[in-house]
């Protein structure tokens, strides 16, 4: 399982979209130069104990979605064409993940009349897509591999 070059890539996706729930996604600075930080559950408010500004659990079910996703697909490594697609539906939803963060903050920056500043985590999706993608190239490669040595028995 771990000897195989598409769990590593798994293996990065994993690490990419777990390191999102622990970073702020973007920073959104008011006019009034408050900073609100967009995590993946939404905007807190600035003091304590007041409830969140913005929710954003489409956002956080979504990444939740996304981690179990390729958690089932590393364990499925006997079925390789499972994981082929397992892996283009992770693709899919790490494209619904990229538009639904910019979608959030986009749509909060009219109401809190804020700048946005982008935070580098969100490119951690557009490189798991690519890791996703060198995965299922990989994975073919073991299943035309197995299904010639299929052939020659």
């Amino acid at each position: 399982m771990i000897q195989r070059i598409q769990t590593l890539f798994l293996l990065g996706v994993l690490i990419l979209m777990t390191l999102m729930f622990f970073f702020p996604l973007a920073e959104l600075i008011d006019s009034v130069n408050n900073s609100y930080s967009f995590i993946y559950r939404g905007i807190p408010s600035l003091t304590e104990g007041e409830p969140m500004l913005f929710k954003a659990y489409p956002v956080a079910i979504l990444l939740a979605v996304i981690v179990l996703n390729v958690l089932v697909t590393i364990f499925s490594y006997k079925k390789r064409m499972r994981q082929i697609r397992l892996t283009v539906f992770n693709i899919f939803c790490l494209l619904g993940m990229v538009g639904l963060v910019y979608y959030n903050v986009n749509s909060q920056l009219e109401s809190m009349q804020a700048i946005a500043n982008y935070s580098i985590i969100n490119a951690f999706p557009l490189v798991s897509i690519v890791l996703s993608y060198l995965a299922i190239r990989n994975i073919g490669r073991d299943e035309a591999m197995i299904r010639s040595m299929d052939r020659i028995r």
